[in-house]
Order: structure tokens, then sequence, then C-alpha cells
């Protein structure tokens, strides 16, 4: 079992995780791991398909490479070079990755979008990039060519063809050349622009962040050639790219699948091709293990599950040993500005994310900028070591979150405890205000989900007549399961007794919380639902 330790400068009030010792040379490119990687192991298989257009497909790591420096072999014949970009609308179709590894053979930088954001969040993602080739979804075509006619790139599909417009088999024939082909070195160095991803945006537009070489070198090597990994995260969010790069380096076999994702299809995933480790986000969490079919028959292949992108309650994760008592339960916590910061093995303790990972620092900060110690909670501030570029095309926002000495600043509260072990409690941007009282969703998301009805909670501040934000909680029940709004609101009362704590807002009972594409709630999108269907103020 993985351990490491974090260290703790009183007088610095700076916590440290281990000195980082490299795996991989950073100004080697990735492109080149990937490329010795797929070349070393032919007859492996690097992925089987599980799609609605692929069922079951596998590819072995030698068809990979072919396919992938035929594409980038096109790149080279376009002129594109690591001063272009190549734009992917895509999600976990079978060629992604063959897209991907083509760029990062030719140091050209991909830009990756989820097809699930609003036509003009694509707009404006690309507008700010302008890709002069996009590969996307046949069923996307119209809405890429609207949202690009400023520039008018080439465009691409990947699936469902369309007759007289470029399909991705076009470049995929034989060259006479592909067996003497080589990966293009960086130009600019480790820190030379590989990747561009977007951000969750649950709060306003999604930005553009850069992901440098010596970020996507960052793998870990714990992953063995007889592993079988399974995530539902797509290549525009950092932990698809890292499932992706780390089961690639290291010889894994990878599934992937565009098929909606439920508790009942990660099990027929999982028995159908003995999963052994698989990545969740906490939505996805508490589908699984929430439902009746988690158990340890349907699920005992799986050696690792690993989990982050939000707040996971202990209570699931206990339950969730109880069925797999001899998996280890991974909590990861990061941004895709940083990188996984810290790491949880086995957490049994609400909002613990666990000791940094090495090479990461990280400063508590109160309000006032002054350095806090443990137990204090204030903004988790955090150190990579490593440059940044930034958010592509906007160096005001990139000014604002990360300032001249390399401290990032994403807008998290928490604090460390005596045993240096980090705990997220909120988005400094979600907490509220109650009559002077400030409070965080979580305080009370926390106390709520003790109850067992309840499967998920979502906490927003609802403004009263005189501006204060009163707490409201949306709750999805347990199936089959009876609970009502006085019941919650008194549970809260008997737990908490601060007044600025309490459910003056009420509470409303849903189907479910509305996540984005990747799994993050949407507390906005929350707050709407509330205010449009809200129910009558509840008393005690």
């Amino acid at each position: 079992m993985l351990i490491i330790e974090t260290t703790y400068n009183a007088q610095e009030k700076l916590w440290h995780g281990e000195d980082m010792e490299d795996i991989y040379d950073a100004d080697q490119t990735i492109g080149e791991l990937v490329f010795n990687a797929l070349k070393e192991n032919p007859t492996n298989v690097c992925q089987v398909c599980d799609s609605t257009s692929y069922i079951y497909l596998g590819r072995y790591c030698g068809q990979t490479l072919a396919m992938c420096i035929r594409l980038a072999q096109h790149f080279r014949d376009a002129g594109l070079t690591h001063e272009h970009i190549v734009g992917i609308v895509s999600s976990n179709n079978i060629h992604d990755t063959h897209v991907m590894f083509a760029c990062l053979f030719n140091a050209t930088p991909f830009h990756a979008v989820s097809p699930h954001q609003a036509p003009d969040v694509i707009a404006a993602l690309f507008a700010i990039t302008r890709p002069r080739l996009i590969f996307c979804d046949g069923n996307d075509y119209e809405l890429i060519k609207a949202a690009t006619r400023d520039w008018q790139p080439t465009i691409c599909t990947l699936i469902n063809h369309i007759a007289e417009v470029p399909k991705i088999e076009d470049h995929l024939k034989p060259t006479t050349s592909e067996s003497a082909f080589a990966p293009r070195k960086l130009v600019l160095g480790a820190n030379q622009t590989m990747g561009i991803i977007c951000t969750s945006g649950t709060t306003g537009l999604p930005k553009a962040v850069t992901l440098s070489n010596a970020q996507l070198v960052l793998i870990g090597n714990t992953v063995g050639t007889r592993e079988i990994i399974f995530s539902n995260a797509a290549i525009d969010w950092i932990s698809g790219i890292k499932v992706v790069l780390t089961a690639t380096v290291n010889g894994a076999t990878r599934i992937v699948s565009n098929r909606t994702f439920s508790a009942e299809r990660l099990v027929e995933i999982v028995r159908q091709h003995q999963v052994t480790a698989c990545h969740l986000t906490y939505d996805q969490m508490s589908q699984v293990f929430n439902s009746a079919l988690a158990t340890t028959e349907h699920l005992c292949s799986l050696q690792a599950i690993t989990y982050g992108g939000g707040w996971v309650p202990a209570k699931l994760v206990r339950a969730a040993q109880r069925v797999l008592e001899h998996t280890i339960f991974v909590c990861i916590y990061g941004t895709s500005e940083t990188d996984i910061v810290a790491v949880a093995l086995n957490p049994e303790v609400d909002n613990l994310v666990g000791k940094l990972v090495p090479g990461k620092s990280v400063r508590i900060v109160s309000e006032q900028g002054a350095y806090l110690g443990p137990k204090q909670i204030g903004e988790i501030v955090i150190q990579t070591n490593q440059a940044w570029s930034g958010y592509y095309g906007n160096a005001a926002q990139t000014a604002q979150t990360r300032d001249s000495a390399g401290w990032f600043y994403m807008g998290d509260l928490g604090y460390f405890d005596d045993d240096n072990n980090l705990y997220v409690i909120d988005r400094k941007k979600d907490a509220l205000c109650y009559k002077g009282h400030r409070y965080t969703p979580n305080d009370i998301e926390r106390i709520i989900v003790e109850l067992p009805q309840v499967q998920a909670v979502c906490v927003v501040g609802i403004r009263d007549e005189l501006q204060n934000e009163a707490a409201g909680a949306l709750v999805v029940k347990q199936p089959d399961t009876l609970l009502s709004e006085q019941q919650v609101v008194r549970h809260v009362a008997r737990r908490v007794s601060v007044e600025h704590k309490q459910l003056h807002a009420g509470v409303l009972f849903v189907d479910k919380l509305p996540y984005n594409a990747n799994g993050k709630l949407m507390r906005n999108a929350a707050k709407d639902l509330f205010y449009e269907r809200r129910l009558p103020r509840a008393s005690l």
C-alpha cells in the first residue's frame, strides 16, 4: 500500500509533501513515453471499446501505434506544429485517444471540449484557442461548423460520418514511411503546452487550462500490465487524461465506454471484463454504492477504486468498504490547474482528503491574508513547484489564480489536523451568510446525509426579504423510503443549535441533483431549481 508523509513547518506555517522523485524525465515528451510503451508491447490489448458504435472492440498496442503514427503524419503534412491547436469534441469514442496520442507525437497541443457543453460555451472556448483542425462526432458537425465560422477550421468526423465531410479513416491508411516515424522533440522545454482542457464551469463560463509536458509526465507506475482499468471520465477532464496515460505507459488495458453511466452499467462492465481498478466521480460513487447491485459477488474483481471531484460522505465510503472488504478506496483531491494535491487511503472521516502528494506544498490563508496553523479554517493555497502557462488567452484570470510566488488560489476552504491530514470543507465562493453569520453548505449537508433515507443532498442559499441567505436543501431520497420535510428540518435542529445553520428556506425533494457531464455538482443550477419549485418555508 502506498504510504506518503506530510511535514509541517510551524515557523512558516507551511505544509510540504515529500520531495518528488521523477519517474520520467520532464524533458522527454509525453508523446515519446506513449510511443515507446506502445512499440514495446505490440500484442498487448491497450483498450477495449464498449460503446454504442463499437461493441467490445479490442485494440492492440501495435494497431493503436500504427493509427496514431498515420494521424501524426497527416498533421505534419498539414503543417501543424507546437504553435497550432487541434480541437477534439467527443466523449469516450474509440478514436479519442488516437487523436490525442497523434497530437502528443507531433507536440501539437490538443484542446478537448465536452460535447455536452452548451453550444454557446463550445463556441466561446474554441474562439479562445481557434484550432486549425477539429475532430467531432458527425452528429455535432453543424454545431461545430456554426461555432467556428469566423475562422473556418477543417472539421473531421470521428463517427457518424457525413458525405463530403472529411472523416478520420481518411488519415488512417498505411503509409510507406511510418516505420521510420519518431515523435517530435520539445521546442520550448518541459513547460511546453501539450494539451488544453476546460474548468468545470460550475459558476460561470469555463476557462481553458493549459497542460504542460512536465505535468503530463507526472504519472505513477503502480499500475501493472495485468490491470484492467475503467473510467467514464473523458479526455476533456484531467482525470480522464491521466487514466489514459497511466494505463498506456504502464501497459494496462483500459475499458472505454460512451454509454450513459449507471450502477447497472458499471456492474456489467466490471463483470464482463474483470476490471481491477476504476475511477469514479462522487456522483457515480453515490449511484453505485446506494444500489442493490453493488454486491461483493458483482464487484469482487475490483482491487482499487479511486474517486474525487467533490464531497463523498464518509458513511458512503464505509458502506462501500463493507461490500468490498479487500478493495482499496483512494480519495483524490486536486484541480485541473494543479493536478493531484492530496490523497487519502480508505478515508472514514468526512471531508478528509489526506496527505499531500510529493512535490506539493500547501498553506491555509485567512480572509485577511494571514497564514493559519493546524485546526484553523481558511483558503487552501497550493504550490506545485512547476511552471504553468496559465489559462489560454486569459492573462488576467491567470494572475488572479496564481500569484507571482507560484501559489494557486483555487477557492477551496479547509484545514490541517495535528497529524498533517488535509480536510476540504467547501468552496469559498459557496460560503453563505445568514444574519451576519457565515456558514458553508457542507456544514449542513454532512448532517442531513446522516439520515439513512438520504441518498444525496445539496444545500443552497435562498435570499429572503432582508437579503439573508437562508439555507434550503435539495434532497434525493433512497429508493422506496419515506422521508418528510419536517423530519429533515428537525434532524438538523437536533444536531446543530445555532440559528444560521437551520433550514429556514425548507426542503425540496428531487429525483436527482444537477451535475455537469464530468460529474461536478452545479450549485447555481440547484439554486435555480429550488427557486422554481421551492416548497413553503419550513417551520419548526
